[in-house]
């Protein structure tokens, strides 16, 4: 886990990748179309918090249910 100043404790993509089962290069797409917007450390990482964990909870299940 990373520490933020601006968002407390977060995830690296790796970290989330591992979690929910899916590729660093997918959690990269989201991030480029917007579906999921994870936040940047100051040398451009992304970090996932709470809340941007949350709202890939439910992008993980809808496209797992079969929505596109």
């Amino acid at each position: 886990m990373t520490e933020g100043a601006a968002w407390g404790t977060a995830l690296t993509v790796g970290q989330v990748g591992e979690r929910f089962g899916v590729t660093v290069r997918t959690l990269h797409h989201y991030d480029e179309i917007g579906l999921v917007r994870p936040h940047r450390t100051a040398t451009g990482y992304r970090v996932y918090t709470d809340d941007d964990l949350e709202r890939l909870r439910h992008v993980v299940v809808y496209r797992r249910l079969g929505f596109p």
